[in-house]
């Protein structure tokens, strides 16, 4: 009798972890369920501020504001393009034909959007662009604008504003944009450029230092977290579980679900109304695990990993105390990439945890988070305030006003940032800090 009642209890819970199983798989996924996982291709629209009133202080007015800015929403690389047009294109077919000769848990919804799905871009348009870059870029040159309407008039003179940007259709198209938002598509036409410069040493540090190309973006040490994560128990199960959501019977390689997960991010960003059928793989708990197997990545190449990373951003440190210390131009506005604000970020010391993160585990209460604080269009502000007693700084990131680590308040004294980041400054060599020994 004991027998039986205990195989009865077993069958019972069997039947409900495969209904449960199947429940999973079967129920649609959502943007919402994925929204805040989709790490550095994560939409502008997700983050921004929208709330643009004046951000005002008692006997202060903003003066200067210096501003680095992430490019807007841009085409994939032509490595992913390739990908997109071979390996996805082939899964595709394949996630249809299952469907074909068995019950998938995909429903015709689901797969009437694979039917319809195609790529076409073109690998000569790498890393453009898009409209919805544009867009991002237009809308938060507004909103900051309203915010700080001393330090950014209305008005452009050329000795007020500074705009400058790297190399690339994606950083000169940002900018560009940018003055759109301010001044209109009108007199936009009028803004001075700085002209971009293939080597950069203030907006691009990182891709002409030698010493940090070879032991660190080159150093297989480098992504041995990641590798260790990617080969883990969860990953492992991760994969079999996007692959069972699409109805396939084999298990998806690392790089084709990686693949996925990087062209959901490009689709949803692009589109605002559109949902990406490569999201359809991914719940909750697959795109954390992506998410995180990401951030690995760049926590080691862009973070706190090795020390030089977060050293080489006092270039653009010693570019905001210049401005804000010397008679240039009011508002100063950079356009770069995701390495340089990352780098930024860490030499502010922000997002940093107690511990590195590391692959033998996710971390889900880590600060460092791409998704928050890499997605396209990233930003992060310094404005200066003349207030009755003395100068202030305020810090936004993302447009929303956070308090430094060293200072305690958030507008803090500008003596007190000044102190704290001198000697990186005054130290600041990066021929001898990039020499390879």
């Amino acid at each position: 009798m004991k027998n039986i009642i205990i195989s009865m209890f077993l069958t019972f819970f069997e039947i409900l972890f495969c209904l449960c199983l199947i429940f999973n798989l079967s129920i649609g996924t959502t943007l919402e369920d994925i929204s805040n996982n989709l790490g550095t291709r994560t939409p502008y629209r997700f983050l921004s501020n929208k709330v643009d009133s004046k951000i005002k202080y008692p006997h202060c007015q903003d003066v200067k504001i210096w501003m680095v800015i992430r490019h807007g929403t841009r085409l994939p690389s032509a490595k992913d393009i390739i990908g997109m047009n071979n390996t996805l294109r082939d899964l595709k077919y394949e996630i249809l034909r299952q469907h074909k000769i068995k019950t998938g848990p995909l429903n015709s919804k689901q797969l009437d959007d694979f039917e319809e799905w195609s790529n076409s871009l073109e690998i000569s348009k790498e890393k453009f662009l898009t409209y919805e870059g544009q867009d991002e870029m237009i809308l938060l040159a507004e909103r900051t604008q309203r915010r700080f309407p001393n330090a950014v008039k209305k008005e452009y003179n050329n000795k007020s504003f500074e705009f400058r940007y790297t190399a690339t259709q994606r950083a000169q198209q940002s900018a560009r944009y940018f003055t759109i938002g301010l001044f209109d598509k009108k007199k936009s036409q009028n803004v001075i450029f700085t002209p971009a410069s293939k080597v950069d040493m203030v907006l691009r540090f990182y891709k002409h230092c030698d010493k940090w190309q070879k032991q660190v973006k080159k150093n297989p040490t480098t992504y041995a977290e990641q590798k260790m994560f990617g080969n883990s128990h969860l990953m492992n199960y991760t994969l079999e579980s996007v692959s069972k959501r699409l109805g396939l019977y084999r298990n998806l390689s690392l790089d084709t679900v990686v693949l996925m997960y990087k062209v959901c991010g490009y689709e949803t960003s692009w589109r605002k109304n559109y949902f990406s059928p490569w999201c359809y793989g991914f719940d909750r708990n697959s795109a954390e695990v992506l998410e995180y197997y990401i951030d690995l990545k760049h926590y080691w190449l862009d973070g706190y990993g090795h020390n030089l990373t977060y050293r080489q951003a006092c270039m653009l440190m010693k570019n905001l105390f210049d401005r804000f210390r010397g008679n240039g131009p009011d508002a100063t506005f950079l356009f770069a990439h995701s390495g340089t604000l990352l780098k930024l970020l860490t030499h502010l010391q922000l997002y940093k945890s107690e511990r590195h993160l590391t692959g033998d585990s996710l971390k889900k209460d880590r600060k460092w988070r791409a998704s928050n604080i890499d997605c396209f269009a990233s930003n992060l502000a310094f404005v200066l305030y003349r207030c009755k007693d003395k100068d202030y700084v305020l810090t936004l990131h993302q447009e929303r006003v956070i308090k430094l680590p060293m200072c305690e308040k958030e507008l803090c004294p500008m003596n007190t940032l000044w102190d704290y980041f001198r000697d990186s400054i005054n130290d600041c060599d990066i021929n001898d800090m990039c020499r390879l020994d």
